[in-house]
């Protein structure tokens, strides 16, 4: 009767919760400047992700400041 009581106490337990697995890196190759060698740089997907968002805003930035500068100017 123990052994049963034991037997379905352990199959009611939660299982364990399992730790997350870490995110999978993706990398790239990047060529630095004054250099012809590229080397592989690795980061997450959502860290892509907040890279490349920030290369765009910084590129729009430029080309705006560059129309802005290039825009005849009225007095």
């Amino acid at each position: 009767m123990l052994t049963l009581l034991l037997l379905a106490a352990a199959t009611q337990t939660a299982p364990a919760a399992q730790a997350p697995k870490p995110e999978k890196k993706i990398c790239r190759r990047e060529v630095t400047t004054g250099s012809i060698m590229a080397r592989p740089v690795c980061h997450t997907k959502a860290e892509w992700m907040q890279i490349d968002n920030q290369n765009a805003a910084n590129a729009g930035q430029a080309l705006d400041q560059r129309s802005y500068r290039m825009s005849p100017q009225r007095d």
